[in-house]
Parts: C-alpha cells; structure tokens; sequence
C-alpha cells in the first residue's frame, strides 16, 4: 500500500467526521439543513479520493449521523434518502472529475443536478408511500436546498484546487521509487 493510499483512509476519515460535526453545528445556529452541511465533506471525497473510500464515506455519514445524533432521521427515511444521494454524488463526483478529467465547476454542476434528481425522484415515490402530496413535497425538498447548493457552488471548487495543490507538492504523496 501506497503513501496515496494511505493519505485517502486519512482525509476520507477525517471527511467522515466533519460529514458527522458540520449538521450539529450548522442546526445549532439555526441554519439546518438548508445550507446541506453534510454533503461538503461527502463532496469533497468524491472529488479528492479513490473511489472505494469515497464511497464508503457516502454510504457511512448519513448512517452513522443518524444513529448517534438522530439526524437525519430513519424514519421518515430521509437517513436512506441521503444515502443514496451520496451514493450517487461520491460516483458521479469521482467519474467526472478525477476519471473523465471534465473541468471542477462542470463536474461539480452535473453532480449537483444528478444529485437533485435522484432526491426528486426518491422523495416522489416515498411520499407516495408514506401518502403524502409528491406533487408538492418534490419541488419543496429541491427548493429548500438551494442556499447549500450555491454555498457548494462556491465554496468547493476553490477549495478542491487547493487541496490537489497541496496534494501535488506534498513529499509524502509522490509515487515511491523502486527499491535497487
């Protein structure tokens, strides 16, 4: 195993714990879930990591924020609804951006709109589940995000340059050479 390696199971733990501190935070000052606190971080490992850790931090961080702190909760299953957002977002995230190389801001978008399309799609059909209007709770679940979307908008792309920056000039993340 590699220092890369090695580096991804320490900023993907790292990223799992402020997916888990950043919601607690942002609902003690009053601003919940419609800044998204926890995609940040479920955000950034799709775009800084390889993707079995990115992945594993989408699929941990709603999960486990909801059996510690309750938030997001299991039912209604906004827990699983997450989950899958995250699923997706990490995959899309790392498939645009660190695979098919696409530009920061363009891989960003396009995962935001996938994002948001698999929430409409999800909240669609469980609210017909759980019988409540789907008409109506779509639009509302995607128009309440929208301070996090543009928070995310313009916030990760700086802050995803800066980091491969620093990824790039670090000693510890070069390529090991060969033992003579």
């Amino acid at each position: 195993m590699n220092h890369k390696h090695n580096f991804d199971w320490l900023l993907g733990g790292l990223l799992l714990a402020l997916a888990l501190a950043l919601p607690l935070a942002f609902h003690l000052v009053g601003l919940g879930s419609a800044f998204l606190p926890m995609f940040y971080p479920v955000m950034l490992a799709g775009l800084l990591l390889r993707p079995q850790v990115s992945l594993l931090v989408g699929l941990l961080a709603p999960l486990l924020s909801a059996a510690l702190t309750g938030m997001p909760p299991f039912y209604p299953p906004v827990a699983f609804i997450m989950l899958l957002e995250f699923l997706v977002m990490t995959a899309m995230s790392w498939a645009l951006f660190q695979k098919l190389h696409l530009n920061i801001y363009l891989s960003l978008f396009l995962t935001i709109l996938a994002d948001r399309l698999v929430l409409f799609l999800v909240t669609w059909l469980v609210a017909d589940w759980l019988q409540l209007p789907g008409i109506v709770l779509g639009p509302i679940t995607l128009i309440k995000g929208l301070p996090g979307i543009i928070v995310m908008l313009l916030v990760i792309p700086p802050l995803v340059i800066k980091i491969k920056e620093k990824m790039r000039l670090s000693p510890f993340l070069q390529p090991e050479s060969p033992v003579e």
